[in-house]
């Protein structure tokens, strides 16, 4: 049997599954779009559990948990409408990459090389350079995941105005994804299923070219730190 050398195909096995998972849930997933209002009254009884339980898991899943982000903004739309869910989602991001930046610089390099690898660490290490805000503001608009979030701890910057950071460049775009999931239950379901397919598309394309794109974002942030 022959071996295959490039997994760049796995992305797009996985999204080929999600999209055929969807398929055969999309008449279940349908009727709970319908009852979105009752589900959301259900979730006000619930009280401050609720907002509690979804602001930690923002933070969870960039401080523990590999998940990704995206579905969790649309999930904040969904379940508590634009501006709680903002509040909720770019808090917990916000909280989440600040406590991440914060284990970094308490755990110090010992405990990043364990969690992200020694090779990707010292691929990463020009990041720890570079203390301005500006600077770190513009990275964080590069699609990289949560890797400078870690990697910011071991920079001079102050958490709170790393905190600032965060909240200012990617808090725009959270909300508008938030937004998106609030809006989606009005959507006719043709909408939304084109609206679902687009995502997953994107999400492939994102994670099989994830290389070429860290590769440049690595090249653009030793620009940065050189200046």
């Amino acid at each position: 049997m022959p071996k295959f050398q490039n997994k760049e195909w796995l992305p797009w096995l996985g999204g080929l599954l999600v999209i055929i998972l969807l398929a055969i849930l999309w008449v279940p997933i349908s009727r709970i779009g319908l009852n979105m209002p009752m589900l959301r009254n259900w979730m006000e009884q619930l009280g401050p559990l609720a907002p509690l339980v979804f602001f930690s898991l923002n933070v969870i899943q960039i401080v523990v948990a590999p998940i990704p982000g995206y579905p969790v903004q649309v999930l904040g739309g969904l379940l508590f409408g634009l501006i709680p869910g903002s509040i909720y989602t770019v808090g917990g991001m916000t909280a989440g990459g600040t406590m991440a930046a914060w284990l970094g610089r308490r755990l110090g390099r010992p405990w990043l090389e364990k969690r992200m690898g020694t090779d990707t660490l010292a691929e990463w290490s020009d990041l720890t350079h570079i203390d301005s805000f500006w600077t770190w503001w513009i990275i964080l608009l590069i699609p990289l995941g949560d890797i400078p979030y870690f990697l910011a701890g071991l920079s001079r910057i102050r958490l709170r105005s790393f905190a600032l950071v965060i909240l200012t460049s990617r808090g725009p775009f959270t909300v508008l994804i938030v937004w998106l999931g609030d809006r989606v239950v009005d959507f006719p379901l043709t909408w939304i299923a084109l609206m679902m397919a687009g995502v997953v598309l994107i999400v492939i394309i994102g994670f099989s070219q994830s290389r070429r794109i860290e590769a440049w974002g690595r090249s653009y942030v030793n620009r940065l730190a050189r200046k």
